[in-house]
């Protein structure tokens, strides 16, 4: 499942950032490439703005399916996981990724299926680099880092538990900013593997400056 429903306010565009370029495709394009191609993968289920519908349809292969998206990303979640409960026979393991994160490789989706498959849930993970600080009203003072990781996508879970975990957000009306917390939050447990570097998210126009120099960085050792 891959999360484009998003209207990427942070990029100072009036229509969807995933639909902005990055070499001769899109952000988009690039996203869904890896998944395309991995023979682990069934289906793709894309989650879109209703109001972007009809250009994603134009530039997306025609085995991706549709989903509407929602007012939260794990809204659109939601709406992909009852998409996905209509196949027969359900998948056992569900990815959710980022569709604004078009560098994942096929090794670290090798990677977060063997965690999900083994312990049932699996996340990609890289430490942090920098100096932490948390700063309050009263004082600043610098967190220690050994332990904080960023969190990457894809997320990879039994399809029936973040079934259930989505269905118990619903309920009782969670917030949540990423699949994993909400796993957590009805009492699974998650794995972590290490993420990638260049796996980045795409959000700011300064974000799509080190894209571009990242496909530039690989065009070249190609």
């Amino acid at each position: 499942m891959i999360v484009a429903a998003g209207q990427g306010t942070r990029m100072g565009e009036e229509h969807n950032k995933l639909l902005l370029p990055l070499g001769t495709s899109t952000i988009l394009e690039f996203s869904l490439e890896p998944f395309l191609k991995h023979p682990g993968i069934r289906k793709i289920f894309l989650t879109v703005a209703s109001q972007d519908r009809s250009v994603f349809e134009k530039i997306i292969p025609k085995e991706v399916v549709l989903v509407e998206g929602g007012k939260r990303r794990q809204d659109s979640v939601h709406n992909a996981l009852l998409k996905v409960l209509q196949e027969k026979p359900f998948p056992e393991i569900v990815l959710v990724h980022d569709g604004a994160r078009p560098f994942c490789s096929t090794e670290l989706i090798d990677r977060v299926l063997v965690a999900a498959n083994e312990y049932g849930a699996g996340i990609p993970v890289l430490p942090l680099v920098d100096t932490i600080r948390r700063i309050t009203q009263e004082k600043t003072e610098v967190v220690e880092r050994s332990e904080l990781f960023a969190v990457q996508t894809p997320q990879g879970f039994l399809f029936e538990q973040l079934l259930y975990a989505s269905m118990l957000a619903v309920e009782n009306n969670w917030t949540v900013t990423d699949d994993a917390s909400l796993v957590e939050k009805s009492g699974g447990t998650i794995a972590t593997v290490e993420g990638e570097a260049q796996n980045i998210k795409i959000t700011t126009p300064a974000d799509l400056e080190r894209a571009d120099w990242i496909l530039n960085s690989k065009n070249k050792l190609s």
